[in-house]
């Protein structure tokens, strides 16, 4: 038996190395033992965790929160290699000075050095042929990875890499085991996923150089520069455009630059190089180096990035007999620290969405809200509040000076908008409801208030955000897509938002977004449990759950269990809609026990299951804490510690999927301290089952909480009991307030669970949202119904006969034809209506008592449609290309109209190639106009025709042109999609066939994919 490993007191942290390595081995772990340098926690972390898999993390040197992050970077060959490396690597192509950690999506890789000896080779060279460039093969079991630290062995040159790292500037050592002709390439125009505008190098001194680089990606048009030092002076130097030496030059500005330097080296001779960045300037990058690096050697570097992680580790002082627990969770505590990521200079300035701005404080980015709202950002809030507050400031100078309003998924400074909501109300909230000294609470509330009222942040992989609606009925329709995650995740920010202006005394503004935040009550389905999407005239759809594609279109990752459980701030009222607590308890208890299979297209990010439940997809990560709301919190208990060893190991592939900027580490660090914050902003976290015997916080204000589990194994994961400070504890939550006041929560732990702790009325009331309030009246109630049409084709040939319909019993339809608005005194509906021409019919509900319905709007157009009797006209679509619609090309003329988002079903799509479309009418008949819709969604590189041409003919085999038209391409990246369609009008025409030639071009140069040809979607060729 291993002797216990008691590392709980600080004074206990320095243990005997050679009995951690012994350990190690009779444990069985796979890894080699850490440097002899680490003698703390420190020691525990490893990088390489997540590095393999779905994980996306990064195993390079960095700092807490830093802006230099030097790791590895390869080309990006796939989602994999989001943060530019993937344990399956067998070459490493060099190293760049800034990741992303754990994301979904990819951006960055600045700035990439790789040392190389004997001749030059300015090419990168290839996977497959790495000889043919700089690349090398290297091997893991010459790679070491720490907290602060990186090293690997580069089989072909025979020369070690190390990395340290300072907040802003990247430290490099060299070591060149062989005497001979030693080089570092130095590739300005290293990226990934980005388009690169171009870049440049500049030799300073002969041992200086700066250089640039400007991209397009996910974190927008940018700027980056660098200055570095050299240790050993140049005895040759060049310069390369395009991969091309460019003889006897110093500097270089193109599309692709890189540079190179060669020194006569010694073996075992080391070069250093100390790299600093800036997203502003040179003079940045410079003041950067000079405060951080001049007079800092490689080793003092090491030391101090070393010392500042011990420090933060230092926070979570553990007591556990597994050295793989400590591993998982120290790791974890290390990737909670890596972002937010630092954007400003020492000098205070910085940059959000290309304009220049000075602060007095830190500021920061790389802001992944939508995931780490949830566990990361108020897991900082409990023991890194001085950085909390900088994070809040930050985000409300983002309203405040940079006139942007609030970011959703903010990179280096750029709003991507990549996921939805107004998210980072949450973290915002949750720091002023803690009092956290510092931040500006009042512009933050009106930055915080702004943001709900965001009409125009729309996501490209998710749609449009549908506020416009939910400002008005509490809840986004099915007609937007994702609307069940928009709603629920809507009503939980505006709740967030209701709690500081309860803090702030703002009583209408309370009573506002109380109102707000209770629309996910309209979706609730009696007979599934399940939040289901609603339409506007008041209908819930039926989901299939036993298809993919349904669940896809309506929930962020088709999740539709975890979003069916996403009230956190009102878990009183869902309850009750379920029958209350048992109830609820047993439609939890069917998500997590479900085993029936789905078939189609799963979403990538939903993984890591146990029944439906997914941990690898953020909104699931409250789940296994709800049975504390329902009166039974033992299954909570149980699952947590089935979840922590299940999806976090101590390997490269033992995280589930993303980390997600540290949000899947956080869930990790709190289960394992036995607590989780359900609902952010509430200032109450729901206990769960501790993983250790004893586990800290070492809080910033000095005071330490600890949490005692006695008897606690593997087997015995239930609470029996629980004493706070000495007092008996029966409540299955801890405030903020007793744990920053410190103190002892004691459980007593067994193998049975004990079914009368913390679960009776009086122990549950004091839960957030559990009072269950009923002065809300739910949108069906209050509102009428907006009027419909059953008609899916808008389009017709000579005439159409349109019914509208409401669902509200009594209400009175009204009309207008003339593209009005309706109102009380329009014409009433009282029969079908009858259309000869294109008309916009707009139409409006009303019955007394209630509020009238929005406003109804459909154009119908008149166009030849397909018959399905006659099956004419035909018609043939280019293949090349196709990649969206049916390939017989009917969906063109159909009737049907596309929606403005792609994915619909009702477009057809080509990629890169220009689409030509023939239409046969069977015989002959007279033409004089054609109407083409098309599709521009600039976030998805769809964009409009270059131009459209149109030709006629009787024979199939002469045609001429009768029209021709350009059409307009969008000047700036709009954060909107819209469709097009333009009139083409001309003399009339007798003849059987026409055909349409939607012309593609290059994607325009303020676009991440300038150069590249673009998509063209087109849906209902109108003909008359």
């Amino acid at each position: 038996m291993l002797g216990k490993l008691s590392i709980f007191k600080i004074q206990n942290y320095s243990l005997n190395l050679v009995m951690i390595s012994i350990c190690i081995c009779i444990i069985g772990c796979s890894k080699k033992p850490e440097k002899e340098t680490y003698n703390g926690y420190i020691q525990y972390v490893d990088p390489m965790i997540g590095t393999d898999a779905h994980a996306h993390t990064f195993p390079g040197a960095t700092t807490p929160f830093g802006m230099v992050q030097l790791s590895p970077s390869n080309d990006l060959k796939g989602w994999d290699w989001n943060s530019g490396y993937h344990y399956t690597d067998s070459i490493l192509k060099g190293f760049a000075h800034s990741h992303i950690s754990g994301a979904g999506l990819t951006a960055l890789g600045d700035f990439l050095l790789m040392p190389t000896v004997g001749s030059v080779k300015i090419k990168d060279g290839t996977e497959e042929d790495p000889d043919s460039g700089f690349r090398s093969r290297f091997s893991h079991d010459r790679e070491e990875a720490s907290a602060g630290y990186y090293s690997v062995i580069l089989d072909d040159y025979d020369v070690k890499v190390e990395l340290t790292a300072s907040p802003r500037v990247g430290f490099h050592r060299y070591t060149y085991n062989q005497a001979g002709k030693g080089n570092i390439i130095i590739d300005a125009s290293h990226q990934l996923g980005e388009y690169l505008y171009g870049s440049g190098i500049e030799f300073i001194s002969d041992n200086e150089i700066k250089g640039y680089k400007r991209s397009n990606g996910a974190a927008g048009v940018r700027n980056v520069y660098f200055y570095a030092q050299f240790s050993k002076k140049f005895k040759e130097k060049g310069i390369a455009i395009n991969d091309i030496i460019i003889p006897a030059t110093t500097s270089a500005d193109d599309k692709k630059v890189k540079a190179f330097v060669s020194f006569d080296v010694e073996a075992g001779e080391q070069v250093d190089v100390k790299v600093a960045i800036s997203y502003v300037s040179y003079e940045g990058a410079k003041a950067n180096f000079d405060a951080e690096a001049k007079t800092k050697s490689f080793d003092k570097a090491l030391v101090e990035a070393q010392k500042v992680w011990e420090q933060k580790m230092n926070k979570f002082p553990i007591e556990t007999e597994s050295v793989s627990d400590l591993r998982s969770f120290y790791t974890a505590v290390y990737r909670t620290m890596i972002s937010p990521n630092l954007i400003s200079d020492v000098t205070g300035e910085y940059i959000v969405e290309g304009k220049k701005y000075h602060s007095d404080f830190e500021q920061y980015s790389n802001f992944s809200t939508w995931d780490t709202y949830r566990a990361q950002n108020p897991l900082m809030a409990l023991v890194e509040q001085e950085k909390v507050v900088d994070f809040v400031n930050s985000l409300t100078s983002r309203y405040t000076d940079a006139k942007v309003g609030l970011p959703v998924w903010e990179c280096i400074g750029f709003d991507n908008v990549c996921m939805i909501g107004h998210n980072t109300v949450s973290v915002m909230a949750d720091a002023i409801v803690k009092d956290l000294p510092g931040i500006d609470v009042e512009s933050a509330y009106i930055a915080m208030r702004d943001a709900a009222f965001e009409l125009d942040k729309h996501s490209g992989p998710y749609g449009e955000n549908g506020m416009e609606y939910y400002i008005e009925m509490d809840f986004v329709p099915a007609s937007i897509g994702m609307s069940v995650s928009k709603t629920t995740e809507y009503n939980y920010f505006d709740w967030c938002i209701a709690e500081v202006a309860k803090k702030l005394h703002k009583q209408e503004d309370l009573k506002l977004f109380q109102k707000r935040s209770k629309g996910y009550r309209n979706s609730f389905d009696k007979e599934t449990g399940y939040l289901l999407p609603l339409t506007e005239t008041g209908k819930l759809l039926e989901m299939d759950m036993t298809q993919w594609e349904g669940l896809v279109k309506n929930y962020i990752s088709g999740n539709i269990w975890g979003y069916s459980s996403y009230v956190p701030h009102d878990m009183g009222y869902l309850m009750k809609l379920h029958g209350g607590k048992k109830n609820f308890a047993n439609w939890l208890d069917g998500v997590f026990t479900d085993s029936t299979k789905i078939s189609g297209g799963q979403h990538v990010d939903i993984s890591g299951f146990i029944g439906k439940y997914g941990h690898g997809d953020e909104p699931s990560n409250h789940m296994s804490y709800l049975y504390t709301f329902a009166g039974e919190p033992w299954k909570t208990q149980k699952l947590v510690r089935e979840i922590m060893p299940k999806f976090y190991r101590d390997v490269p592939d033992g995280l589930d999927n993303n980390d997600d900027l540290g949000q899947m580490a956080a869930w990790y660090v709190f289960s394992s301290l036995g607590f989780y914050p359900v609902c952010p902003g509430s200032n109450q976290y729901q206990i769960g089952s501790p993983a250790f015997k004893k586990a800290g916080l070492v809080l910033e204000n000095g005071k330490e909480f600890v949490v005692v589990a006695k008897n606690n194994s593997r087997e015995n994961v239930f609470i029996q009991s629980a004493t706070l400070n000495g007092e008996v504890y029966t409540k299955p939550y801890i405030t903020y307030n007793q744990i920053i006041s410190g103190g002892e929560l004691v459980l007593e732990m067994g193998n049975q669970p004990n079914k009368t702790w913390a679960n009776s009325d009086n122990d549950l009331s004091g839960m957030v949202g559990m009072k269950a309030d009923v002065d809300y009246n739910l949108y069906i109630n209050r509102m009428v119904s907006i009027p419909y049409t059953t008609d899916k084709e808008l389009c017709f040939a000579q005439s159409k006969k349109v019914n509208l319909y409401c669902n509200t019993e009594g209400a009175i339809i009204r009309y207008t034809l003339d593209g009005s608005a309706p109102d009380i005194n329009s014409k009433v509906y009282n029969a079908p209506l009858i259309l000869n021409n294109e008309t916009t019919i707009k139409a409006k509900a009303f019955k007394e008592g209630l509020e009238a319905s929005r406003t109804f709007e459909a154009t119908y157009m008149k166009g030849i449609m397909y018959n399905p009797k006659t099956k004419l006209p035909k018609i043939e679509v280019s293949q090349k290309g196709l990649g969206y619609g049916n390939p017989n090309g009917v969906q063109l003329i159909d009737g049907v109209l596309g929606s403005n988002s792609f994915g619909d079903g009702f477009w057809t799509g080509i990629n890169e190639e220009d689409m030509e479309v023939e239409i046969d009418f069977g015989s002959e008949r007279w033409i004089k106009k054609v109407r083409p819709g098309f599709l521009v969604d600039t976030g998805q590189w769809i964009f409009n025709p270059d131009e459209i041409i149109v030709q006629v003919s009787s024979d199939n085999k002469e045609f001429r042109e009768v029209g021709r038209v350009k059409t307009n391409t969008p000047s700036k990246n709009l954060n909107k999609r819209y469709i097009e369609r333009p009139n083409i009008s001309f003399s009339p025409e007798l003849c059987r066939y026409v055909k349409f030639t939607f012309k593609n071009k290059s994607i325009p140069n303020w676009h991440v994919g300038s150069g590249k040809n673009h998509w063209i979607f087109i849906d209902e060729i109108l003909v008359q």
